[in-house]
């Protein structure tokens, strides 16, 4: 019986404790309530962003790799939902189509662009930038994974 209330009250506890992290807007770059939320958001941005785009078969195999590509991102509405670290992909659009860029660690944004590195090795460091109005995706941590669970149970 003891063993029952003892991991009654951890469950209680752990419950705060998941409330109050909720509370403190640690969770700022969530503009969904689940996983369930953020994968539609993903998915009608994406079918918004290449409605035109799609024009051949070949369009549509690409476009599929890239769904399956972005199955562990989120996508980035608004700069404040990325910190320093997040790794990020994203699209860009040529005349002859469209890529999805292998990406880089946000480092920062200025003047409309949003700076990008390639790594933490010093010595084979690059820097770029992308235009903040690029189709941008987020990588989700495990611990987001985990928040975006707890957020959908105590809903």
């Amino acid at each position: 019986m003891d063993l029952l209330k003892h991991r009654t009250d951890k469950d209680k506890k752990n419950q705060e404790l998941i409330k109050d992290v909720l509370d403190e807007g640690l969770v700022q770059r969530y503009l969904f309530g689940s996983l369930a939320e953020m994968t539609l958001i993903r998915e009608l941005i994406l079918d918004k962003i290449m409605k035109d785009k799609l024009k051949t078969q070949e369009d549509l195999q690409n476009f599929d790799k890239i769904k399956y590509q972005l199955k562990e991102y989120f996508y980035v509405e608004k700069i404040e939902q990325i910190d320093v670290n997040d790794y990020v992909k994203y699209i860009t659009f040529t005349e002859d189509g469209f890529e999805l860029k292998p990406g880089g660690i946000f480092v920062n944004t200025k003047d409309n662009f949003v700076i990008l590195k390639n790594g933490f090795h010093v010595e084979n460091r690059k820097y770029w930038k992308i235009s903040d109005k690029t189709p941008i995706f987020c990588k989700m941590t495990d611990e987001d994974k985990m928040l975006l669970v707890l957020m959908e149970n105590l809903s």
